[in-house]
């Protein structure tokens, strides 16, 4: 079965008994120390490697209920980017598409992983395009979901409108100055959180259940991990993801064969039209009843 076919298919096999999948929680862990870096995985089941890749403001935890469905067919390897989860965070605060990159080379490189399949979500897309990029050998597919890269339309998505209110796309803007968002939110870090996945979802607050809703908040409180949740979305980093990103496939485009997700109740409209002029070979489809949490999304229709 196709890579692609197991994954838009997800929702519904999950829709089955989960008695016999490895629960997330049961999932070994691993860790490689980098020159900057130490991080941490997650890993389950046998078969051809499958690497996720996660957002902001989540942590490996975004694949707790797709992951073990996955992991029926695939041997699947999920970090924890850098500043995010139970990795550490950069000394030089680079929390650039490259540099994270290369984290998930060395995670690869540690378990010789010489080719792979690769899903991604949110910010996590853009690490795994820069992968695929500078690894075109390493990447066999690329999935990506719910993203624009910057200078392809990021900028324009993160410039606030006349139209926007407390349930536009504003965060995009105000991450981008990290240390007035770190200021602000500090100490209301759960309220923030709950906003944030109230506002992506399709089906509102209900979407995200109290515990994983505790795992994020105790993760992003830990100390400096709020700060490194706004990294990615730091303005320097965003232009310059923005210029490699221009400088690379916006001159030659991916080789790697690519599905482009979004979900029905956010980025649909936008999916085929972000990636279209960016890979040789693109496969675009919109995941019924999902808003931009689509790991979780999918989860709610078991």
């Amino acid at each position: 079965m196709k890579l692609w076919t197991t994954i838009t298919l997800a929702a519904t096999l999950s829709a089955r008994s989960c008695v016999s999948l490895t629960k997330w929680d049961d999932w070994a862990h691993g860790r490689v120390a980098l020159q900057d870096v130490s991080i941490h995985f997650r890993y389950a089941g046998s078969g051809p490697p499958l690497l996720l890749i996660h957002g902001n403001p989540q942590y490996s935890l975004t694949w707790q209920w797709i992951g073990p469905i996955l992991a029926e067919s695939f041997t699947v390897i999920a970090p924890d980017n850098r500043g995010a989860g139970d990795s550490s965070i950069p000394p030089d605060g680079n929390y650039s598409a490259t540099a994270s990159a290369a984290d998930l080379k060395g995670v690869l490189d540690f378990l010789n992983i010489t080719e792979t399949y690769v899903f991604s979500h949110d910010k996590g897309a853009g690490m795994a395009v820069a992968l695929a990029i500078q690894y075109p050998s390493l990447v066999k597919r690329l999935g990506v979901s719910e993203y624009v890269l910057p200078g392809f339309g990021y900028e324009a998505a993160s410039t606030p409108g006349p139209y926007w209110d407390l349930y536009g796309n504003w965060q995009l803007a105000f991450f981008s100055v990290p240390d007035a968002a770190d200021f602000f939110i500090r100490g209301r870090e759960r309220e923030m959180l709950s906003w944030y996945f109230y506002h992506g979802s399709y089906s509102g607050g209900s979407s995200i259940s109290e515990d994983t809703l505790n795992r994020y908040t105790t993760s992003i409180s830990k100390p400096g991990y709020l700060r490194a949740m706004f990294g990615p979305f730091d303005s320097r980093v965003v232009a310059d993801d923005a210029k490699f990103f221009t400088s690379t496939i916006g001159k030659k485009k991916l080789t790697a064969p690519t599905l482009a997700l979004g979900g029905e109740a956010l980025m649909s409209f936008l999916t085929r039209p972000a990636f279209e002029n960016l890979t040789e070979s693109l496969e675009a489809d919109i995941v019924p009843k999902a808003g931009h949490w689509i790991g979780k999304s999918w989860s709610s229709h078991r």
